[in-house]
Formats: C-alpha cells, sequence, structure tokens
C-alpha cells in the first residue's frame, strides 16, 4: 500500500499490447478466475463526471478501458501514475489504436466536479480522458472491484494500480502505475 508521499512502486516499461478478449498484460492479483464473464459494465454505479453529468462505465464500451483511482491532492503516488498513462496513450495513439483512460477519485467528499475540472487543466490531461467521482458506497465498492487497498485516516493510502478491461468490460490485466 503506498501513502501518497511514499515512493511508488516500479513501473514497467513499454505499452501494454490490449486486444479485446485476450490478455498480454500481467495477470497478478485480480487476474479474472477461469471461466468468468462478469463484466465491468454490468455494475450499477452512477458517476458524475468532471462537468457535473451522470455517467456510467457503460459509456466507454467498445474499446480498452483503463481505469484508475487517484485523489487531486496527492503529490507522489497518483502523479506517477498519471505519467504511466499518460505513455500508455501515447503509445495506443501512435499505434492508432483506440483506447479509454477513466480516473476515479478515492476522495469524493473534496474532489467535487469543479476540483476535479481544476485538476485536469493543471495538470494538463488529455480532453478525451474522465474524471469521475461517485458517492463513498460506489468509491469503496469499485475500489474493491478494483482490488485496490485504501486506508482513509488522517491521509489516504492506497495501492498505486492501473486496471485494464477490454471493450466488453472483461479484465484483460494490470499495469503498476
Amino acid at each position: 500500500m503506498l501513502a501518497c508521499a511514499s515512493s511508488p512502486p516500479p513501473v514497467s516499461s513499454g505499452p501494454p499490447p490490449v486486444s479485446s478478449g485476450r490478455s498480454d498484460l500481467a495477470a497478478g492479483p485480480i487476474a479474472a478466475r477461469p471461466g468468468e464473464t462478469r463484466s465491468l459494465f454490468a455494475a450499477p454505479w452512477v458517476f458524475t463526471d468532471e462537468q457535473g453529468a451522470p455517467v456510467t462505465l457503460d459509456h466507454w464500451r467498445g474499446a480498452p478501458i483503463f481505469v484508475s483511482m487517484v485523489f487531486t491532492n496527492c503529490t507522489s503516488a497518483c502523479p506517477l501514475t498519471i505519467d504511466k498513462l499518460r505513455e500508455v496513450a501515447a503509445a495506443f495513439k501512435r499505434e492508432g489504436r483506440p483506447a479509454t483512460f477513466v480516473l476515479v477519485t478515492l476522495d469524493p467528499t473534496n474532489d467535487t466536479p469543479d476540483q476535479l475540472r481544476r485538476f485536469k487543466a493543471s495538470r494538463d490531461l488529455p480532453a478525451d480522458w474522465h474524471l469521475l467521482r461517485a458517492s463513498d458506497e460506489t468509491t469503496r465498492a469499485l475500489a474493491d472491484l478494483l482490488q485496490i487497498k485504501v486506508v482513509d485516516n488522517a491521509h489516504i493510502f492506497h495501492d498505486s494500480r492501473i486496471v485494464v478491461f477490454d471493450g466488453s468490460g472483461l479484465l484483460a490485466g494490470q499495469l503498476h502505475g
């Protein structure tokens, strides 16, 4: 588990080769069980995007979706996760492959849509990236699904993980931010 102020885990190099229906990424501890067909899109969760509009993850069905959980006040682990996502996005763009990038805040109390918009602008995040917030319950449920361990006391401590789903919302693999 990482504290926002701690040093991050090692980052793997190179873009992940993701294609629908199979995984070339490191399976790690969140690998789907044999025969599992539960889709990320099956969850009934409703998020609010940085514009204040309601959205479900099903909205991005069709292309690989990279999902990570961050928060706007993080100054160590989260920026490195975002840098890793930038590398992956650039590789997908160079190769002409579609992909969707979604960052969900771990701090929905403080990361309002307005704060997410300011964060996106201040970090010069790509316009086609999606910053989302949800209720505390939905945030915890997504963290559980992604197997991101979170401890929230005076500071938010969390795993730095990017989880990749194929265009059908099935687990394709993970990267470490």
